[in-house]
């Protein structure tokens, strides 16, 4: 009983910590970088792999800034995918395996 006990305390915490963690985009407002400036810095990010990739979903996150960011996923033709993170304050981030 008492493992038990211990074992939803320690599941209780973890999930009220990592839960703290996860702020979701308020999306009622407006995204301070618009959705086609964000796609082309995100490709001029690419360069000359723009020509082996595809983007196949952008989404607004806040991962890596409180104020939001874009996050584009790319694929190649091998399946291999990349993500460029386009924050609204300007910085890029270029990934090829998915830190958050």
């Amino acid at each position: 009983m008492k493992r038990a006990l211990a074992s939803l305390t320690i599941l209780g915490i973890s999930t009220a910590l990592f839960a703290g963690l996860f702020i979701p985009y308020n999306v009622a407002k407006e995204p301070a970088l618009l959705l086609p400036t964000a796609y082309n810095q995100a490709l001029t990010a690419l360069g000359v792999e723009t020509n082996k990739f595809h983007c196949v979903s952008a989404s607004i996150e806040t991962s890596l800034s409180p104020d939001g960011e874009w996050r584009f996923t790319f694929y190649s033709t091998n399946l291999t995918p990349k993500w460029v993170t386009v924050e609204f304050n300007g910085k890029i981030h270029v990934q090829s395996t998915l830190k958050r």
